[in-house]
């Protein structure tokens, strides 16, 4: 897998896709190759989902980030409580609104039968839940009668790289990707209309409350669904679980958060286009938005594509009012919709604006774009079955989506592999931050912030106990000499062979004020086979950063059939480093596989 780091062989991925599609496309037009169908059919199925996960694969690392270190230290009070009351408190504890009781329970599995957290596995294991996913709406159109065929294009919306903080984030990829499963499952439960499945909607439903806090939407949506099918025996112990899973949530060692914010009615139309922006989020790419004050395309696409899941919505809802007998694929992709849109719902009460969304570029956390992925995928099953008997406008609908969904694939690893990619190599630099500084390169504003809590020992005495016990592994890729050490013992008195450039600009931070933008630029003469490293060597300090290889320009894409170019590049903001006079070197493995630094020649100034 280590082979797809250096080069994720994307060109090798968009040119068999295009071939087997074309082939595909072929059996309907010539008899003699018809028996190929099936298999070119079943192929354009599997490839997408096997490249999202060896890319995956490549690019994940066993060491914590951010609010993993949150679930981790769980691991340790969980294994430290010392009564069943203090375990209760440990895997409910409350994180924000959230309380994330399956993502705790897998940890705490993996932990007994492993003696260890695995932070790759743990990515993964929230992946796969996405195949569930893709099962649950392949079964819908399979109910209605409509060939595997058409499903062909669905997994090219789900496994991409538009979601990419959620598919390569322990925490996020643990707690979407399972709680959409999930509140999926609970309407799939209910929409079968019988008492098997009424108790796999509640299992599913109760699942979904303790996986995020927007999981307490099952609870309504089913309420809704077992209301308009007149079960009401059903809907009476639906209502009594409820009450009984919310007095435990909101009562049991729980604290209310208030939000200081505006109130959403204040700014309607703003969080009108806001909430639509949510619900049309797969088309958030992967550039620059923070406070750029344009108006930003992809956000303008994003809000009009949410008017359109508005309209297909609300056709589906009034469609099963007026039939007689709705399927269960009617309910449970009513119910699969009006979770999501919930979810895009409080996510705007929760954080209403009073500005156009798509001015200024109003970020969403790219973990939320997976909820825009998922209900894309829903409504296209939806026109699928609602056209199922028009073969000629069903046949352009595939169409339609079959071109969309792989271009937006193919646009979604273009652009954010490169970021897969830098996220991976700040991981591995972690522990040298953290063993020299008490610092993190991924997290915090500044050089002197201590990871999440900036409380002078709990994060120590956190990776300590975490290291003792075996929970994690943070240091496994330590194997640097100590930063006062570093260039003493690496320099290898030869210059760099290659170009190395620094520049600064000013551009506006999460605060809206600008701030001085630091970025390095180095181009070696030799092509590299690993990961090297920018160092910075000052009086007092050595930092090191990653030198992050840049995506070739689409032109020499094609022409060179190799995604990333021999440029290398790293940015951050001023605040990030401590001021001073550094002196630049490259330091990377020589043929004994030890470290060695090449002096550049250049200085840059801190200031």
């Amino acid at each position: 897998m280590k082979l797809f780091l250096e080069d994720p062989h994307l060109f090798e991925y968009y040119s068999l896709v295009v071939v087997l599609l074309l082939l595909f496309g072929a059996t309907f037009l010539i008899e003699k190759i018809k028996s190929w169908r099936q298999w070119t059919g079943i192929g354009l199925i599997v490839l997408p989902v096997l490249y999202f996960f060896i890319l995956l694969d490549a690019h994940l690392v066993n060491i914590p980030y951010t609010d993993d270190f949150n679930l981790l230290e769980t691991v340790q009070k969980l294994r430290n409580s010392e009564s069943f009351t203090g375990m209760l408190k440990a895997l409910f504890e409350q994180v924000n609104q959230h309380r994330f009781g399956f993502e705790r329970i897998v940890m705490l599995v993996m932990f007994v039968l492993t003696g260890t957290v695995n932070i790759k596995t743990q990515i993964i294991i929230g992946d796969l839940f996405m195949l569930g996913i893709g099962y649950l709406f392949y079964r819908s159109l399979k109910r209605e009668g409509i060939s595997w065929y058409w499903f062909i294009p669905v997994p090219y919306i789900l496994f991409n790289l538009v979601y990419f903080e959620n598919a390569y984030w322990g925490i996020a990829a643990l707690q979407n990707t399972p709680l959409i499963f999930f509140a999926m499952l609970t309407a799939y439960g209910l929409a079968r209309e019988d008492e098997k499945g009424f108790r796999i909607g509640l299992v599913a439903a109760l699942l979904t409350t303790f996986t995020s806090g927007s999981g307490l939407l099952a609870w309504i949506v089913g309420m809704i669904i077992l209301a308009f099918q007149k079960r009401f025996k059903n809907l009476f112990w639906w209502i009594a679980a409820s009450v009984a899973v919310l007095l435990f949530y909101f009562f049991f060692d729980y604290q209310f958060v208030s939000s200081p914010g505006e109130k959403v009615w204040n700014h309607p139309f703003f969080n009108v286009i806001f909430v639509m922006a949510f619900w049309g989020n797969a088309l958030y790419l992967d550039v620059r938005h923070p406070l750029v004050p344009v108006f930003h395309k992809d956000m303008i696409a994003c809000v009009v594509l949410g008017a359109g899941i508005t309209f297909i919505f609300a056709a589906w809802a009034l469609r099963i009012l007026l039939a007689r007998k709705p399927t269960w694929s009617e309910w449970f992709l009513l119910g699969t919709m009006m979770f999501i849109m919930g979810t895009g719902a409080m996510f705007v009460i929760s954080r209403p604006i009073n500005n156009y969304v798509m001015y200024g570029g109003t970020v969403f956390s790219r973990r939320y774009m997976i909820f825009g992925i998922v209900l894309v995928a829903a409504c296209y099953v939806c026109v699928l079955i609602v056209l199922k008997n028009f073969k000629a406008w069903k046949k352009l609908a595939a169409i339609v989506a079959t071109a969309f969904f792989i271009g937006l694939n193919f646009v979604s690893y273009f652009t954010s592999i490169v970021s897969i990619r830098k996220l991976h190599d700040d991981l591995v630099i972690d522990s040298y931050f953290w063993k020299n500084y008490k610092t993190f390169l991924t997290v915090g504003d500044l050089f002197t912030d201590i990871p999440f809590w900036n409380h002078p020992t709990r994060m120590r005495d956190l990776i300590i106990g975490l290291e003792s016990d075996g929970i994690t592994d943070f240091y496994q890729f330590y194997d640097m000499p100590a930063q006062q050490d570093l260039i003493r013992q690496t320099g290898s008195g030869k210059p760099f062979e290659g170009s190395f450039d620094a520049r600064s600009q000013y551009r506006n931070g999460e605060s809206n004020l600008p701030a001085k933008y630091f970025q390095f630029f180095v181009t070696p003469e030799k092509a590299q086979k690993e990961t090297f490293y920018i160092v910075l060597e000052s009086e007092q300090h050595t930092i090191v950063l990653p030198a992050v290889p840049e995506s070739n320009t689409v032109s020499d894409f094609l022409q060179k059939a190799s995604y990333y170019s021999n440029n290398y590049q790293y940015s951050l903001y001023k605040a990030k480093l401590p001021e001073g006079k550094y002196r630049a070197w490259i330091m990377s493995r020589g043929e004994s596989g030890k470290w060695e630094s090449a002096y550049t020649g250049k200085q840059v100034l801190f200031y």
